[in-house]
Formats: C-alpha cells, sequence, structure tokens
C-alpha cells in the first residue's frame, strides 16, 4: 500500500512537471503573454538607433524566447562603428540590446582610402576630412594597436614632429619626423629614456636616429 501510495505521488509530480514545463513553453513561444513590445538600445551616439533595429531584424511583437540572441549580435557587429553588442530578454516585453561603440584615436591609410582607427587598431570607417588624429600603420590590427600605444607614449613636443608612427612587429616602431628623418624606436619600453635621448640627437646631422637601445643610441648619415 506504502509503495502504491509513493509510486502515485511520483507520477503525480512527473505529471504536474510536465504540465508546468508544457505551460511555460506554450507562453514562452506561443502566447501573446511574452512578445516583444520594446526595443530598448542603449549605448548608441554615433550610431543611429533606427540602423541597429533594422540590422536586428527583430520585429515587436515577436515572442521573447524566440529572439536568437546570439545571431542578433552576429549581426549588430557587421555595423563597422560596433565594437561590441549584447542582447538579452528583459521580461516581460522588452528586448534591450546595448552596444559599445568604436572610438578613433588615430588614421591610417588603406587602398580603400583614409580610415579611423580604435584602440585595437582596426580600421573601420572612413575618415572625415577634419579629423584630427595621429597617422599611424601596420600591417595588421595588432600592429596598428601598438602604433597607437607609442604615440601615445610620446612627449608632447616629439607628437609635434611625428608625421606618421609605423610598427613592422611590436619590437619594430619606427616613425618619420616632419624634417623627413626616420627614428628607429624598437619595443613600447623606456618611452622617457628614448625621447630624452632622442632630443639631444635630432639637434645631430643624421636622417637616421637609433634610439631602441637608448644606452647606446646611433646617428646614421
Amino acid at each position: 500500500m506504502i509503495r502504491k501510495k509513493i509510486r502515485r505521488r511520483i507520477i503525480f509530480v512527473i505529471l504536474l512537471s510536465a504540465a508546468i514545463t508544457s505551460t511555460v513553453l506554450y507562453i514562452g513561444y506561443y502566447s501573446n503573454l511574452l512578445i516583444i513590445k520594446k526595443i530598448e538600445v542603449r549605448g548608441a551616439n554615433q550610431v543611429p538607433v533606427q540602423l541597429i533595429t533594422d540590422t536586428a531584424q527583430i520585429s515587436l511583437n515577436t515572442q521573447l524566447l524566440r529572439v536568437p540572441t546570439s545571431i542578433v549580435v552576429e549581426r549588430l557587429t557587421t555595423i563597422s562603428q560596433i565594437g561590441r553588442a549584447e542582447v538579452r530578454r528583459g521580461w516581460p516585453s522588452t528586448l534591450v540590446i546595448e552596444v559599445t561603440e568604436r572610438i578613433p584615436l588615430a588614421l591610417t591609410d588603406t587602398p580603400a582610402g583614409r580610415f579611423l582607427v580604435d584602440a585595437s587598431g582596426i580600421a573601420y570607417l572612413p575618415a572625415p576630412g577634419d579629423a584630427n588624429f595621429p597617422l599611424i600603420s601596420g600591417p595588421d590590427d595588432a600592429s596598428r594597436s601598438v602604433s597607437i600605444l607609442a604615440w601615445q607614449s610620446f612627449p608632447d613636443w616629439l607628437k609635434a614632429e611625428v608625421v606618421i608612427t609605423n610598427t613592422d612587429n611590436p619590437n619594430s616602431i619606427w616613425f618619420t619626423l616632419t624634417s623627413g628623418r626616420k627614428v628607429i624606436w624598437g619595443d613600447l619600453t623606456k618611452a622617457e629614456e628614448k625621447s630624452a635621448v632622442l632630443k639631444v640627437l635630432r639637434r645631430m646631422a643624421g636622417s637616421i636616429y637609433d634610439v631602441s637601445t637608448p644606452e647606446v643610441p646611433v646617428v646614421k648619415p
């Protein structure tokens, strides 16, 4: 008798759980109780909200549980100005889209023209004619990112004289001065020492100044 009661209770619990699960799935996927009534976009300053919602391709009155959030994120990151996107459900009726826009820190020349570059070194958008950022170069995103870090480490007097900062690899940074002379900088270390040495060396005649090892600088004709 006791075993029968236990068995009945187990069956009851299983059936009840199945009923609850079915109800939740029905409400989430088929009913109109948890549908999108509002799409809330956060973090958009330069990118038009309409462009973001159009790119997301999610309509109002769609069931929240039916939104493929990872796919929507992939769609949003096709917008060049967006560096990161997050899509989440704001129960019971809001789809929240939060974006992080790229911040331009430099310019780089590409076969398609001059582009804005963000901290990660990505050339993401054609630069407007009045863009006032340092000009950098590098064979890939990582190298351009190093070029930005190098330029940021320069003192103001040097920034004013640098035409373009180049990075072949993290250990090979070099730049051209307004005088046309070339400076071999090396890696990102010892920026203060290198700047101090270069400030003296630039008074000497030469076309190439190597301060990659500031303790042993070299001036080449």
